[in-house]
């Protein structure tokens, strides 16, 4: 409650009100008002509004800083004043682009205070409640995170209104959408440059985004390579038939994106090249190639049967083939009702082994069931023919020696 203590230390009317009634702040942030001369109180009553107002209708605009008063969870609250009269259905949204919001309400006929993370959808908190008492009612913008800072937008209206389409820590949509793609077209098999920089539009949190619109059919595999030497590649891929804005860091190897998609619906696309920071500043190259076909990886001439053990290097000259991992492929012939197990072990790297071919829609995969840092996969085959075990390891930076086993059941 110390956090709580200095904001009324130098008003005599707040320090004469809190010494006659109980007040308890949970250490999680939370407000519970507690029953104080047959009433029920909220901390957050004792906040100053100063000449802060809400009206029905209408949008306010406040911001954050390190003058305002600090919640126990150490982040800081600035209060807004609210009539309203019993009977009133009142929603309440409080947005911000620079901190994740937090919004509480406290008031008559409230037994106890009201508070909103992330209904407001994206990082935006909404509340909506019905008046049982007449105002006033004391509305308080805060955040999430302890001592954020900046400004936000608070909405009062007597019905709710439609939230953004995404969750927090995810893009909005709208905004990548939004963005133009004049100039910048690309197809399979494309490939065009750009720059991002402080002149960028922001994408999110601050990121620097470019969009490209990716022309294509439904049915289209495509593969979208984002490369940049001078910071770490963030790829967004949206457009019709997909349900999510697709996402991607370092699927492309070190620092670099890519994105693997069948195209739900006929064209255009929209790509939109941008950093995992907000203080990206250099050129990058996109490519829209033919996703890695798995089953058709070159094996030169490596290959293990059932009862065998092997050894090999994974290196750096190994294809990069799912997720930004390097994988090593080996031929396995295999015949339809065989049951096998497959155990890639090393001393040298966290263990990553696929398993690909012929009934196989997607790849079988495991990280650890081999132990400790060794994979191990268990599978009775559905179609005879050949199947690529391919090692890899779960960094995309890792090479090493390993051991390939292959046990017949």
């Amino acid at each position: 409650m110390s956090s709580f203590a200095s904001p009324w230390s130098t008003s005599v009317s707040a320090r004469s009100r809190l010494a006659g009634c109980a007040l308890a702040v949970l250490a999680g942030g939370l407000f519970v008002p507690i029953a104080a001369h047959a009433q029920s109180q909220s901390v957050l009553l004792f906040l100053p509004t100063a000449d802060r107002r809400l009206e029905m209708g209408a949008t306010a605009t406040g911001a954050l800083s390190a003058s305002d008063h600090l919640s126990a969870n150490d982040a800081f609250l600035e209060a807004w004043s609210f009539e309203a009269s019993p009977g009133q259905s009142v929603t309440i949204d409080l947005e911000s682009d620079d901190f994740d919001a937090v919004l509480y309400v406290a008031g008559p006929g409230l037994t106890e205070t009201l508070h909103d993370d992330d209904s407001g959808g994206g990082c935006n908190s909404r509340l909506g409640f019905t008046v049982l008492e007449n105002g006033p009612f004391h509305v308080v913008a805060s955040s999430l995170g302890a001592r954020e800072t900046g400004t936000y937008t608070l909405r009062v209206s007597d019905r709710a209104g439609e939230t953004t389409g995404h969750a927090c820590g995810q893009a909005d949509p709208s905004r990548l959408q939004a963005l133009s793609t004049e100039g910048r077209t690309i197809s399979m098999g494309g490939r065009g440059t750009g720059q991002l920089g402080p002149f960028s539009d922001p994408v999110q949190d601050g990121r620097p985004g470019e969009a490209w619109s990716l022309e294509g059919s439904a049915g289209d595999r495509v593969s979208i390579v984002m490369e940049a030497s001078a910071f770490d590649a963030y790829l967004y891929l949206l457009g019709p038939g997909l349900d999510e804005v697709l996402t991607d860091d370092d699927g492309g190897g070190e620092l670099n994106a890519r994105l693997d998609a069948t195209l739900p619906s006929d064209g255009p696309y929209r790509v939109v090249a941008s950093s995992i920071s907000s203080d990206a500043n250099g050129s990058y190259s996109i490519l829209v190639e033919e996703p890695v076909d798995l089953g058709a990886l070159p094996t030169d001439g490596r290959s293990i049967e059932p009862g065998q053990t092997s050894g090999g290097v994974l290196t750096f000259g190994d294809p990069i083939v799912v997720d930004g991992r390097r994988g090593q492929p080996w031929a396995l012939e295999a015949s339809a009702g065989q049951t096998v197990t497959i155990d890639l072990m090393s001393d040298e790297l966290d263990a990553y082994l696929y398993l690909f071919g012929p009934g196989l829609t997607e790849p079988l995969s495991d990280d650890d069931s081999g132990g400790e840092l060794n994979s191990r996969i268990t599978h009775t085959f559905t179609e005879s023919g050949t199947y690529r075990v391919i090692v890899s390891a779960l960094s995309s930076d890792a090479t090493g020696a390993f051991t390939l086993q292959v046990t017949a059941r």
